[in-house]
């Protein structure tokens, strides 16, 4: 899912940049990231970020973020996500979910659970037919119950599982967190 998450993100990227001829350090970040050249996407996503120009430095925070992330570096993945959302960065369905991933690869459940419900709160972007924005939604509530948990927060865990084997009832794995959680 990893890599399929980071792809979307980056055409969509790309797209955007195609739309207003953007030529900059960005956009050659995002052609980096597209050619999974990891260490010349950062650079280039630095140079956007020290441009000076707020809408430059958003695009190079999430840009960078994407580029951690790919490489496993979730605690600086999620600091540049963090400073992208600052810089004025959109929130989107895929970039909340990434983040929150990352949040969680660090242990800090807290704030995964932030990111993932913002992104829930967004999945009406997402088209229902689209099937890995589909398994980008389910992900996410997943790993929202995985956080609950992660806080001792039972009950809610156990609402948030119920209502997911209701929509998807074969997920061996959500199966048995439902009878771990009959234990708390």
């Amino acid at each position: 899912m990893k890599n399929r998450t980071v792809k979307i993100v980056t055409a969509a990227l790309a797209a955007v940049f195609l739309m207003t001829g953007c030529a900059d350090a960005a956009s050659r970040g995002v052609e980096a990231l597209r050619e999974e050249d990891y260490a010349g996407a950062l650079s280039r996503f630095r140079e956007a970020v020290e441009s000076g120009n707020k809408s430059e430095m958003a695009d190079g925070y999430q840009g960078m973020g994407m580029a951690y992330y790919e490489t496993g570096d979730y605690a600086a993945a999620l600091e540049a996500f963090r400073n992208a959302f600052d810089s004025g960065a959109e929130k989107t369905p895929q970039i909340c979910n990434m983040a929150g991933v990352c949040a969680m690869q660090t242990g800090d459940y807290g704030t995964a659970l932030e990111y993932i419900q913002a992104g829930l709160e967004l999945t009406d972007t997402v088209s229902a037919e689209d099937a890995d924005g589909a398994e980008m939604i389910r992900e996410m509530r997943y790993n929202e119950i995985v956080c609950c948990e992660q806080q001792a927060d039972w009950e809610s865990a156990k609402q948030k599982i119920t209502e997911y084997l209701a929509d998807y009832p074969d997920d061996e794995n959500a199966q048995k967190e439902a009878q771990f959680l009959q234990t708390r």
